[in-house]
């Protein structure tokens, strides 16, 4: 009977950790981030553009615009322009990158 018990106890021990694990793993890789910078670039993509932009404290990152996920707020930026975007963050070889989500409407002035 203790047996019985005891493989109970490791199988629900087991289920606990997978869940953990999963919720873990699901919601560590991104972050919903709001940052504000100026365009430096703009690559044309199917579906969308990179623009590189530079933050405030001088670091660079790419925001991803999609017309797919921005919709009817989706518009090309042009170099030199100012914005604060919104969206799931990622780092990749060491460079932030935002898939753009919300475009602050309010354009920062310079």
């Amino acid at each position: 009977m203790e047996n019985k018990n005891f493989n109970f106890y490791i199988y629900a021990f087991a289920i606990f950790f997978l869940f953990a694990l999963c919720d873990y793993s699901c919601s560590s890789g991104k972050k919903e981030l709001i940052i504000q910078g100026t365009v430096q670039s703009v690559e044309r993509g199917k579906d969308g553009y990179t623009a590189t932009l530079t933050a405030d404290d001088g670091s660079d990152f790419d925001a991803v615009f999609s017309k797919v996920k921005l919709g009817d707020d989706y518009r090309v930026f042009t170099v030199g322009e100012r914005l604060r975007v919104a969206g799931d963050s990622i780092r990749i070889n060491n460079k932030l990158t935002v898939a753009v989500n919300k475009i602050n409407p309010n354009i920062i002035p310079q």
